[in-house]
């Protein structure tokens, strides 16, 4: 999981006031609203991506949000503020 957490770090160091990210694979198009940013992760980067959000679900580090065909998830406060931490 190093380097999916790694990819979160600099993702939110750059938007920092973002907490949502979506899930899916490079061959797929999303189209989100521009006046809300979200962070976006790879199948192809990350191998068992899906496993690695479930053990950071059950470590309350991220809340699932799904609301359509989407996989969307949350960072919560408390893991947004790990990852703002220096390394």
């Amino acid at each position: 999981m190093p380097s999916l957490v790694a990819e979160m770090r600099d993702d939110i160091a750059g938007a920092p006031f973002t907490r949502e990210f979506i899930i899916g694979s490079k061959n797929w198009s999303y189209n989100g609203d521009p006046e809300k940013p979200i962070f976006s992760y790879y199948f192809e980067d990350h191998d068992n991506l899906k496993s690695m959000l479930k053990v950071m679900q059950n470590y309350d580090a991220i809340i699932e949000t799904t609301y359509n065909n989407t996989d969307r998830f949350e960072f919560t406060e408390d893991f947004a503020e790990y990852l703002l931490l220096p390394v």
